[in-house]
């Protein structure tokens, strides 16, 4: 059996490109497929869980949380809000669309909050080009919207899946919607690991 080396990385607590390096470096077997993609063995997977486990080290490491805002004042309270309320979470920001998306290639963070217009990428086409990729992997987005109207007016537009939130935030509320999340998240991935386990 195989996997991709996103599944690989979460199953072992790691980045993805720390999952890539091991690739490279013979700590995971794995081979590529005619596209170009890494197909990681599963049991050299397990072995290193194994390995982990017997050295007492953390099979996952802490919840990733993305802001991406273009205003450096907003970002920064908003980081240092979540900092304090989400302390099982590492919260990093992106000034632009570009820097956004490398950030989500680098880290897969499982939860991205957004405003609803940033500089550098068609902001709509983006958010669904996010969820679409989402699909398997659980990414929380949510948007900061300034006004009911924008609210009405950009819903349509949006993927069900995402989430508006006015601004000013309102932190508590804010951490409360990202814990509800992370808390299924976890429980969900509790029961792929179980299953994954199950096959092996």
């Amino acid at each position: 059996m195989t996997c991709s080396t996103r599944d690989a990385s979460r199953l072992l607590g790691i980045s993805v490109r720390t999952a890539q390096l091991w690739v490279e470096e013979g700590r995971l077997q794995a081979w590529k497929t005619p596209g170009g993609h890494r197909r990681i063995l599963v049991e050299s997977v397990d072995r290193l869980v194994n390995e982990q486990r017997r050295a007492g080290l953390p099979k996952s490491m802490p919840f990733g949380v993305l802001v991406l805002r273009d205003d450096p004042l907003e970002r920064a309270e908003l980081q240092a809000l979540l900092g304090n309320v989400l302390p099982d979470c590492v919260v990093s920001t992106a000034a632009n669309g570009f820097e956004g998306l490398i950030r989500i290639g680098e880290t897969a963070p499982e939860v991205l909050i957004t405003d609803l217009c940033v500089k550098g990428l068609d902001f709509f086409p983006m958010v669904h080009a996010l969820v679409g990729n989402a699909r398997n992997r659980a990414m929380l987005i949510v948007v900061l919207v300034e006004s009911e109207a924008d609210r009405a007016g950009v819903r349509m537009h949006l993927p069900d899946e995402v989430v508006l939130v006015g601004t000013p935030v309102d932190g508590a509320e804010l951490a409360a919607l990202v814990r509800a999340f992370l808390s299924n998240w976890r429980r969900q991935k509790e029961k792929r690991d179980h299953q994954l386990e199950k096959t092996c």
